[in-house]
């Protein structure tokens, strides 16, 4: 089996474009995980502003 320049180019370019496949996948995969960590954080925050004002009208004086 006789191996021409252009078989090898062909297979590092399917080998290089597997790579970038796999690389966008990861970067995707962090991308989605930070948004999740961020919503987690506001609806933390979201919470925590819920609770102070539920708080504030339990200690408000009732007519």
């Amino acid at each position: 089996m006789d191996l021409t320049i252009g078989d090898v180019f062909l297979q590092l370019f399917m080998m290089a474009f597997l790579l970038a496949i796999v690389v966008v996948a990861f970067m995707v995969a962090k991308g989605l995980r930070n948004r999740r960590i961020q919503q987690r954080k506001q609806d933390k925050q979201v919470e925590e502003k819920l609770d102070q004002i539920i708080e504030r009208m339990d200690q408000s004086p009732k007519p």
